[in-house]
């Protein structure tokens, strides 16, 4: 049942970069001027996929999920999800010193948009499957060969 909401992890931040980008071309003077609800919107997405994603976590779900009946699907395992939560999570950060620190001109939209984009395809990846754990396993098996004493 859980499973079932895999796709709204990188979906909410792809839906919402898509969503606002569309405003952006059609409105772009307004959407310029509206810098704090559109940084809003994205650190709600990426707050409920944070959410989901430790709800996943914590009940320790596992699958695969396939997308909307296509060839694509989502591969649902521990450490996809400590590394979506992880990089959520700085995602995150970094959208929250970007509303407070950055200046508010013409560019910074496009800029929301594009960390929105990339969170979303980060998601993704972490979710990939075989191409996920052809890089993740060989470092954690690496990092575990190296002993740092402190």
């Amino acid at each position: 049942m859980l499973l079932n909401f895999t796709w709204l992890i990188p979906g909410l931040p792809l839906i919402a970069s898509i969503f606002i980008g569309l405003l952006l071309l059609s409105f772009s003077k307004t959407m310029n001027r509206l810098t704090k609800p559109v940084s809003y919107i994205f650190i709600i997405s990426l707050t409920f996929s944070e959410l989901i994603n430790f709800i996943l976590f914590k009940y320790n779900v596992s699958g695969n999920n396939i997308l909307f009946g296509s060839n694509f699907e989502l591969v649902v395992d521990r450490p996809a999800l400590i590394v979506a939560e992880s990089i959520g999570l700085l995602f995150l950060l970094i959208m929250l010193f970007s509303v407070t620190k950055l200046k508010r001109s013409n560019g910074y939209v496009r800029y929301v948009i594009f960390l929105g984009f990339l969170s979303g395809f980060v998601y993704l990846f972490s979710f990939s499957g075989n191409l996920f754990h052809s890089l993740y396993d060989p470092l954690i098996s690496s990092l575990g060969k190296t002993v740092i004493s402190f």
